[in-house]
């Protein structure tokens, strides 16, 4: 992973462009784009309101890049994360395997397409992704207190379809 110095260029909110950063305004803007430059790239990066506020013109920012892909904005003690594009190309194919998942199950369980709308086949969409999330977050990180809440999830799911499964 490489850092490198940076500047802030133009600056972009809700698709206006503006000489500088917020100012400290009141918008009803969703959403904030910085116009970040470095040596060899350059790239609009969505950041959050607090950012865009205390974000200027040609404010020296530090850059993270993975495979020439900004990953880490730092300005001004705020950091933003961004997702590579190989992170966004896995999740359908992950998503992709937890559906499997949830067919392999519903097969061994019942096999019946009633067996499918049951509270049973309900709970295998839960554990399907329970298990999904808890896999995103092993290859791409998570917050610690998101890792207890899918942690919970996905057991409340299976103690859920073991329950369906035993009473139904």
């Amino acid at each position: 992973m490489n850092t490198a110095g940076g500047t802030m260029g133009g600056v972009t909110a809700g698709g206006v462009t503006t000489a500088g950063g917020g100012g400290g305004g009141t918008t009803c803007t969703r959403y904030y784009d910085l116009k970040v430059r470095w040596p060899g790239g350059t790239a609009w990066l969505d950041v959050g309101s607090e950012t865009y506020d205390d974000a200027g013109k040609d404010d020296r920012a530090e850059v993270r890049l993975w495979k020439g892909e900004v990953v880490e904005l730092r300005v001004r003690g705020h950091v933003d994360s961004y997702a590579p594009s190989s992170q966004q190309s896995v999740l359908p194919w992950l998503a992709l395997g937890c559906l499997s998942l949830v067919g392999g199950a519903w097969a061994s369980l019942s096999g019946r397409l009633s067996g499918l709308f049951s509270f049973t086949g309900f709970g295998l969409l839960f554990v399907a992704f329970g298990v999904g999330w808890l896999g995103t977050m092993a290859l791409f990180g998570g917050h610690p207190a998101i890792w207890v809440f899918a942690v919970m999830w996905t057991g409340f799911a299976v103690f859920w379809t073991v329950s369906a499964w035993r009473d139904g």
